[in-house]
């Protein structure tokens, strides 16, 4: 490895100071290498004065002074403090303060008689006997000689139990002072070197120098960007598939459209022309579709498959829900029986016989449009000829079930889905260069859902106007963040709710939670989504993608347990007809502030991309893959989402500079061989960007 790189990558263990006894502090505090204690930027200032008298100092102010050492009086009793006491020029006595101090070595550091420096935070103590002079602990006590180090600006760290602020500041200045300069990666940047940031960075001397905007917080802010998004292009690249067959027929696709009983909106139209535009390329479609909810993602993915049904082809629909995915077979099926589409379903609860024959015909080929589960990704599900996969609600997927379905067909075009809109930031946090297409418009004819926050003491009143909702046909649901009662929680449970909702409403009301069997389920939803059913009381288990156009009113009880993003998913389940619909918020006590502000948000905000940076702004980072919702990643220098709006901006536009460049780099030289790119290999082993999971372009 190259010598200068391998410096940064020594282990702080070798550091005299730091040793076997604080390695394990340093650890919990930063990490093991020497870098990683360069990353541990300087979090706060404090600004030490120099005074030549105590009462020239403002009260509880950081002083240095030059002081003469009367008196050691050692702890009279447990618990009391060693107290050194001292006179300033102007014979004004100060008294040091010391609890569970060591004798000799405050003997040997202040020796009566002798003129010291100390600095440290001066307290003023007025009592009967007068005004009392005291600085508890001094930062700093030593000679003379060495006052002028205590005055001016003073880095403050983060810490941890076993260390304190001296300490890793000095370990931090025995690191950067044998340091050398590395290779640069950013030639000709308006910015000081790596090194010359560092070194500026942990030397601020002013408030300014800990904005993310100062120059040399700027520049290794953008080197950790550059790094994720180069570290990310290098794992989520794939070999290059052959050409795949050009898909330009459209006759079933136009069919289908002339069918519908609406027209498509422009942002669909667009999002359908793009993915047509991938596929008509011959290369691999990797896409991202996000919209709001009721944006119609899914008949864009269902015009798309009649595309590739026309190419001969398969398309199978991935999908996270049993209730969803029955669903979505359902209303395909409808919509495609009369152009001749076979639709196939693949769940868990296909048994034998049944799962034998669907297996059968999605082999065979006769089956075009395959709907399913994570049964789809069981090794026994062969598709004849797979031409393009659907995820979605790709974020409830974790990246190896993506990939597993994918790798079915190597060559398939892939979209993925999601209903949460997604902020420019997170977008290319979580897929870097992938095509993105967005749907923005609702279906012509719907109506703003209005939203109401309503405290749960007013429940009878609710109860009473649904009745009035139910009389005129129309449907409600119920949402409850538990399942059944426990004894620490003081909010509504779904089977308690029932129970007293079958009693006012009788058997117009039915249930549908996660512990349910899905015979159960799917029974329970047929008869809501018939309209047998009225009142759907439920779990979460309805928030993504059930499509039931009579229902009109959302109640989200206990809606402060709620996040923004889950709770304007379930306000997306009504509305879907041109009758007014409502979402009311029932909220409990205590409320908290953050609370309360996802409530107002979602009362006086109906537009899913600004509910979604709001979401954001709250919520923080998350994880970046997996089967939770996506959020984030952080990042050692800096944090995309908990900054004010100014620095926020800064960060985000630093954030899709660094994604162009890197994108830039990796399409020129993406095995990193050029002068720029081993230069950039260093900046990948710093930021341990170099040995990433094999994240693919799979969704």
């Amino acid at each position: 490895m190259h010598e200068p790189l391998a410096y940064y990558l020594t282990k702080l263990q070798t550091l005299a100071s730091v040793g076997t006894k604080r390695d394990k502090f340093y650890k919990k505090l930063v990490g093991e290498r020497f870098v990683d204690l360069l990353w541990h930027l300087p979090s706060q200032l404090c600004f030490r004065h120099r005074i030549d008298h105590i009462k020239a100092a403002p009260e509880n102010s950081l002083v240095t002074l030059e002081v003469t050492v009367e008196l050691h009086q050692p702890s009279l009793r447990k618990r009391s403090p060693y107290i050194i006491y001292v006179r300033d020029s102007k014979q004004q006595k100060l008294e040091l303060l010391f609890f569970n101090a060591y004798a000799s070595f405050l003997q040997r550091s202040a020796p009566e008689g002798k003129k010291i420096a100390v600095s440290g935070q001066l307290k003023k103590d007025s009592n009967r006997e007068g005004i009392r002079y005291q600085m508890a602990h001094p930062d700093f006590m030593g000679p003379v000689t060495e006052i002028d180090k205590w005055v001016g600006a003073e880095r403050i760290y983060g810490l941890t139990a076993g260390l304190t602020r001296s300490i890793v500041a000095n370990a931090v200045d025995q690191v950067i002072e044998k340091a050398a300069e590395l290779e640069e990666w950013i030639p000709d940047s308006k910015y000081p070197s790596f090194l010359q940031a560092l070194k500026m960075a942990h030397n601020p001397q002013s408030y300014d120098n800990l904005a993310v905007t100062d120059i040399a917080r700027e520049r290794l802010i953008f080197d950790e960007f550059i790094a994720y998004h180069l570290g990310l292009a290098i794992s989520s690249s794939r070999p290059k598939s052959a050409t795949l067959k050009s898909i330009a027929s459209y006759d079933l696709a136009n069919r289908l459209e002339d069918s519908l009983p609406f027209k498509l909106t422009a942002a669909q139209k667009n999002a359908i022309a793009e993915i047509r535009g991938d596929m008509q390329s011959g290369a691999q479609m990797v896409r991202l579709l996000q919209g709001d909810v009721g944006g119609g993602k899914t008949l864009v993915a269902v015009i798309a498959a009649c595309d590739v049904v026309d190419n001969n082809q398969q398309t199978a629909i991935l999908v996270p829900t049993e209730i969803l995915s029955r669903q979505h077979c359902s209303s395909i099926g409808k919509a495609l029986e009369p152009l001749g589409i076979e639709v196939a379903l693949l769940t868990g609860r296909e048994k034998g016989k049944v799962r034998d024959n669907v297996i059968e015909r999605i082999r065979s080929g006769a089956a075009k449009i395959i709907v399913g589960t994570h049964a789809l990704l069981e090794d026994s599900v062969v598709f004849n000829n797979l031409g393009f996969v659907v995820i979605d609600e790709q974020h409830r997927f974790g990246v190896d079930q993506r990939l597993r379905l994918s790798q079915k067909a190597k060559s398939a075009h892939i979209l993925s889905m999601t209903a949460t809109p997604i902020p420019r930031t997170l977008v290319l946090a979580n897929h870097g260069d992938m095509a993105v297409s967005v749907l923005n418009e609702k279906p012509a004819g719907r109506k703003i859902i209005q939203t109401k926050v309503i405290s749960a003491d007013r429940l009878n009143e609710v109860v009473e106007q649904l009745t009035n909702v139910m009389n005129r046909g129309n449907q409600v649901y119920w949402v409850c963040p538990l399942i059944e009662e426990s004894e620490t929680s003081d909010y509504a449970a779904a089977v308690a709710r029932f129970e007293m909702l079958k009693s006012i409403f009788g058997e117009k009301v039915e249930l549908v939670h996660g512990k349910m069997k899905g015979l159960e389920k799917d029974t329970a939803m047929e008869r809501f989504a018939e309209g047998e059913a009225t009142l759907l009381v439920s779990t979460t288990v309805i928030e993504v993608g059930v499509d039931v156009p009579k229902a009109t009113v959302m109640v989200i009880e206990h809606a402060q347990r709620f996040g923004l993003a889950q709770m304007h998913q379930l306000r997306g389940r009504v509305g879907r007809n041109d009758m007014q619909s409502f979402c009311l918020l029932l909220y409990g006590q205590p409320l908290t502030f953050q609370a309360r502000q996802r409530l107002e948000i979602m009362r006086d905000c109906h537009d899913g991309f600004k509910i979604a940076e709001h979401d954001l702004r709250l919520r923080g980072g998350g994880e970046i893959i997996g089967t939770k919702q996506s959020g984030v990643p952080k990042f050692r220098l800096s944090d995309l989402v908990q900054n004010e709006p100014e620095e926020a901006k800064v960060l985000e536009d630093l954030f899709a500079k660094a994604h162009s460049i890197a994108m830039e780099i990796f399409k020129e030289d993406p095995d990193l061989v050029s002068p720029k790119g081993l230069a950039l290999r260093q900046l990948l082993v710093l930021f341990e960007k170099d040995k990433g999971e094999q994240l693919r372009k799979s969704g």
